[in-house]
């Protein structure tokens, strides 16, 4: 493929690919150098050819130069520049010292600079030559106390710039394999002990990611056949069981069955051990099995399996499940296949008592998780030092009769112009996040009138990024912030359609170089929202809804904080909203329009305590609002109703709402407070 090298000094020329070059120590030793605009600099440690084209990314079918020792000295300042390692040492022992002061120049130029640690003057790295920066520990570096901020120094004196050739890097979005950096299923064997003879049997276990780990599924029987004599056996029966495993979990073909470790078996013993069904499935009986005494008993237990009631994660994914034992569960997320191989029947629950349980916690595990099948997910990812463009998000080229979209971000991007993210374009699922290893990615989207209509939209205000249809858009660990050259002009952050909206971890706040906020944040049109540690701070309105249901919640050490100069959040049209461990900021907390609001451990903090309009909860039309374990302070009133029929019920207040507002009640209605 080919890369666009940008020039790493603002307003230079495209700096060249390096060039590698091959010298003989008298030790007869191979030793290598790379040549960035002819200066030469050792890449230490490299044990062959292969090592160094990797390291400085350069093809196999550009030459190498055999020179010497005196002659790269001479002529390419060889031993002027610290070396770069072909196996990063720990940086207590680094030719470049953890202390070096380094820039993330990323905005403007694409590069990092480093101190020079053996003189004056900077190098320039460009950011996009991943090999070079896990060599050099570039993302330790910016963790640690030499990192300068983001910039660059001033006076910039410029030494030498690093860069690389072409790499596996393109001149736009890189479509990567399906299967790279999604874990999903693997397939095991394993050896337990199932009866009382002595010897143990030997089942296949299916593993999927769980929690910060994994979890098991050992397969006692498939398709009325049970799985030990089959393993006993061996020969073609046990590879078409294998093969029929693999294609139910989605492993690739030419995955090894590799057994299990000791360090797993204890975590098997406590599992399921399931009865799967993968053909001619109608009145299939399955026996499911468990240990009641795991790592005692050696005999089953089949009584008393019963599949959980419908269930939602956290942000909104289903889940099924299967009780069995003294309160142990098989939890299963988005694995509808597998589901239903276990006789696992789908089922509705009810929306409030489904969100209410994923927020307290009390009726999940953690659950054993299927990605959307391999085949079916397309990854997309950003290159450091190029836009998002709108056609990221369009099904086309590799991506075609793909479902599912991934967009990894580099640190820092621009996107050339709003983004509509429609279903018709071609995915169902689209989850906007940064590539592996960054802890978060700051996305620059610009607000313009929408390509879109929608019916919630009366007064065509400008949309930075408008999702619509039948759509899951997810944004993980994002910030998200508008365009600072726009002229102020009224902007929604995110707009949402009829599909579902998931922010985890995502910040759209006006700090120093955000530039203007939104004057809404979020917005949802017969929609849903589930939310975590995300922080909206907008213009006039942080989050609304008309017809959709929100469900928001902070997460222990990251709250969800929601604030505007005049209304936190406002709802309307039968729209239904729980909250959990959220602070709401502004002068009305929450402006309810026949709408429903169900909440626990909720702050409603004034930030016009001077106004008499301020009002914690406002009620229109016929509204309700339940509020366990939660504050209100600085508020004119606690509670303000423009009509009567609506009701509003503190359990439990956290505070003395009385005392540490102005009123509790204004207008028809009054606040009851239950303590």
């Amino acid at each position: 493929m080919l890369i666009m090298l940008l020039g790493l000094v603002a307003g230079a020329a495209r700096a060249e690919e390096p060039a590698l070059a091959r010298y003989v120590t008298d030790d007869n030793v191979d030793v290598y150098v790379a040549l960035f605009d002819g200066q030469a600099v050792e890449l230490a440690g490299c044990a062959n050819e292969g090592a160094a084209r990797a390291l400085i990314e350069m093809p196999n079918d550009r030459p190498i130069s055999d020179r010497t020792q005196v002659d790269l000295t001479d002529s390419a300042a060889l031993g002027a520049h610290p070396s770069i390692p072909c196996n990063p040492p720990p940086l207590a022992e680094a030719a470049w010292p953890e202390t070096v002061p380094i820039w993330a120049d990323l905005a403007a130029n694409g590069r990092y600079l480093l101190a020079a640690p053996n003189g004056a003057g900077f190098y320039a790295l460009d950011a996009k030559c991943e090999a070079i920066k896990t060599a050099l520990s570039i993302r330790e570096r910016t963790q640690g106390p030499g990192f300068q901020g983001f910039g660059q120094p001033d006076p910039l004196e410029l030494r030498l710039t690093i860069n690389c050739g072409p790499g596996a890097d393109a001149e736009g979005p890189l479509v990567t394999d399906p299967e790279s950096g999604e874990d999903g299923w693997t397939l095991h064997s394993a050896e337990l002990f199932m009866s009382e003879a002595g010897l143990p049997d030997t089942l296949l276990v299916a593993s999927a990611p769980m929690g910060e780990g994994r979890g098991y599924l050992p397969i006692r029987r498939l398709d009325g056949v049970e799985i030990a004599p089959v393993f006993l056996e061996g020969g073609a029966r046990l590879e078409a069981a294998k093969a029929a495993l693999r294609e139910l979990f989605s492993v690739p073909e030419d995955a090894e069955v590799s057994p299990l470790g000791f360090e797993a078996l204890e975590a098997v013993q406590s599992a399921l051990f399931a009865d799967i069904c993968t053909m001619d499935c109608d009145g299939y009986d399955h026996a499911h099995g468990f240990f009641a005494v795991p790592g005692i008993d050696v005999a089953l237990s089949f009584e008393g399996v019963e599949q959980t009631p419908a269930a939602l994660d956290i942000l909104g994914r289903d889940l099924s499940g299967l009780r069995f034992g003294d309160g142990r569960a098989l939890w299963l997320q988005g694995c509808a296949a597998v589901a239903s191989a276990l006789g696992i029947v789908p089922g509705e629950g009810d929306w409030k008592f489904m969100v209410r349980a994923a927020h307290s916690g009390s009726s999940q595990a953690e659950a054993m998780r299927c990605s959307a099948a391999r085949a079916a997910t397309c990854i997309r990812v950003i290159g450091p030092d190029l836009p998002l463009v709108p056609e990221v998000f369009e099904a086309s080229g590799s991506c075609v009769g793909k479902t599912r979209l991934v967009v990894r971000l580099p640190e820092a991007v621009t996107a050339t112009a709003p983004l509509l993210i429609d279903a018709e374009q071609g995915f169902a699922e689209v989850e906007i996040a940064p590539m592996p290893g960054l802890e978060r990615a700051i996305l620059t989207v610009p607000a313009d009138a929408s390509r879109a209509a929608s019916p919630c939209l009366l007064s065509s205000p400008r949309v930075m990024i408008h999702g619509r249809g039948d759509l899951r858009l997810m944004l993980r660990d994002v910030t998200l912030r508008r365009r600072v050259a726009e002229v102020p002009q009224e902007a929604i952050g995110l707009h949402v359609d009829t599909g579902t909206l998931v922010t985890d971890g995502v910040i759209m706040v006006a700090d120093g170089d955000a530039g203007l906020p939104p004057e809404r944040g979020i917005s949802l049109c017969s929609g849903e929202y589930f939310a975590r540690a995300t922080r909206v701070h907008a213009g006039t309105i942080a989050v609304q809804g008309s017809n959709s249901r929100l469900a928001i919640s902070g997460a222990p050490g990251a709250p969800t904080t929601l604030g505007s100069a005049r209304y936190a959040i406002s709802v309307s049209a039968k729209t239904e909203m729980i909250l959990s461990n959220v602070t709401l900021t502004g002068r009305v907390g929450a402006s309810l329009f026949n709408a429903s609001l169900d909440a626990m451990n909720v702050r409603l903090v004034s930030t016009d305590a001077q106004s008499g309009s301020s009002t914690a909860l406002q009620f229109r039309g016929i509204s309700e609002a339940q509020l366990m374990q939660s504050t209100a302070q600085g508020f004119a009133c606690v509670g303000t109703f423009w009509t009567a029929g609506s009701a509003a019920v503190f359990t439990l207040p956290g505070n003395d709402l009385v005392a540490d507002n102005t009123r509790p009640s204004c207008g028809a209605g009054v606040v009851q407070i239950i303590e």
